[in-house]
């Protein structure tokens, strides 16, 4: 079953409108089709490029005590659970913007490894049937249910696992107001750990400064966004990473200056790594293609490698100041 054995599983409810934490008080009982619903969770957060690493500070955590006492006597796993439950819910009693939420506690082994998972299920308004036979006469209607969880086609939103054998942790979270700011209210007021980037802000990093540098000192060149795309995708395929070295060099080529401000640039993004690690996943993520568009409204979307040659096509500057776009060598041509 994916590698994934559940061993213990509680389920709290964390709404603040209540005016309390409504706590089970005994395991959730098992059952197949919940089991599968889980572990198909598990599963995708263990491969989902917005998960990111964290890791407890230094000074004494409470989580982490914890998750220790879980680990040192299972037994505990109710009473613990219960205890992070009453940590949670103080701080959304005390912002009203965290969303109400049903909370999986998980005990469980993937891979030869102990995890303990916290599983924030976030409430999602659906509509549902209801039958009222309050009178004579029965009457179905639709109603707005503001309760429902997320099915197994869909993403739990938060998360927090930590690996019980070196404490670090697999955490997926939101932003949040609190106190006016949005905010990560879970590694920073709850869990108050050291955060590392997710894999999908490492990319979005080198996405966003690649794009500011073409702006800033290309004027938007196409010609020049295309090279800078190209030198990301290379590197992947060269090595499986994205090699900040290799990128700067080809995508800024004889410009040392450049390639000192687009390093620069990165670094000031909080992104140190000079090598990312490019899964399955992330590969999808990489900016293969350039959308063109033109002042009224047409749009050319084209891989990135047609752009930095003249086989597929040519862009032609006329005399009246205007540019043709000339595509060559196309052999079909579908609608879609």
């Amino acid at each position: 079953m994916n590698g994934i054995n559940i061993e213990k599983m509680i389920l709290h409810i964390l709404d603040s409108s209540m005016g309390m934490p409504i706590l089970s008080e005994k395991e959730h009982p098992y059952n197949g089709d919940i089991m599968e619903f889980m572990t198909t969770h598990i599963e995708k957060i263990f491969n989902d490029i917005n998960t990111k690493k964290a890791y407890f500070g230094d000074e004494v955590n409470t989580v982490k005590n914890l998750c220790m006492a879980i680990s040192e006597n299972s037994y505990s796993f109710v009473e613990k659970t219960k205890e992070f439950s009453y940590l949670m819910y103080k701080i959304m009693s005390e912002n009203a913007t965290i969303p109400p939420c049903d909370l999986i506690c998980s005990l469980f082994h993937k891979d030869g490894e102990k995890y303990l998972g916290f599983f924030i299920l976030n409430y999602k308004s659906s509509y549902i049937h209801y039958v009222d036979e309050s009178d004579d006469n029965r009457l179905n209607t639709i109603v707005k249910q503001k309760t429902a969880l997320p099915n197994e086609n869909q993403k739990i939103d938060e998360c927090i696992i930590v690996n019980l054998g070196d404490y670090s942790i697999l955490l997926k979270e939101q932003k949040h107001e609190i106190n006016g700011e949005k905010e990560f209210y879970i590694s920073k007021y709850l869990l108050k750990s050291d955060n590392i980037l997710s894999d999908k802000e490492k990319i979005d990093i080198v996405n966003k400064v690649s794009k500011k540098m073409v702006k800033d000192y290309y004027e938007n060149d196409i010609k020049k966004m295309a090279e800078v795309k190209n030198a990301l995708v290379e590197s992947v395929e060269d090595s499986g990473s994205i090699d900040i070295e290799h990128v700067k060099s080809r995508a800024f080529e004889n410009n040392l200056e450049l390639q000192n401000i687009y390093e620069e640039e990165i670094e000031r993004k909080g992104l140190t790594e000079k090598v990312i690690e490019v899964n399955e996943n992330l590969d999808k993520k990489l900016p293969r293609t350039q959308k063109l568009i033109t002042d009224d409204g047409i749009e050319i979307k084209v891989p990135t490698s047609y752009l930095t040659n003249g086989n597929k096509i040519e862009f032609l500057n006329n005399p009246d100041g205007t540019i043709s776009i000339l595509l060559k060598n196309i052999k079909d041509i579908q609608g879609k």
